[in-house]
């Protein structure tokens, strides 16, 4: 299963109510409290998210995260398919 998936959900629920969803600047915090995972792997997830460009992740005085429109369209995209991608996380390429 791909993971990181989920917490592309996570970042995608806490901006998806933003007037402008990929210039929100997620912290850490956010995505920490709404995930059973460790910062550890919160981190793994990002990097491969980023690699995918699904995510920008900034060092200012603490990290910030923004979703890029390719991670908004992969959410929406898996949605409309499937569901939310919680559970379905192994069905995306």
């Amino acid at each position: 299963m791909e993971e990181e998936y989920l917490t592309l959900q996570t970042i995608f629920d806490i901006v998806k109510n933003d007037a402008n969803p990929q210039t929100y600047l997620c912290s850490a915090r956010e995505i920490i409290l709404r995930q059973f995972n460790g910062w550890d792997v919160i981190q793994q997830h990002l990097q491969l998210l980023a690699e995918k460009e699904f995510v920008v992740v900034k060092q200012l005085d603490k990290i910030a995260i923004s979703i890029t429109q390719s991670g908004i369209d992969r959410v929406k995209a898996a949605s409309s398919h499937h569901g939310p991608l919680y559970g379905v996380a192994n069905k995306i390429n």
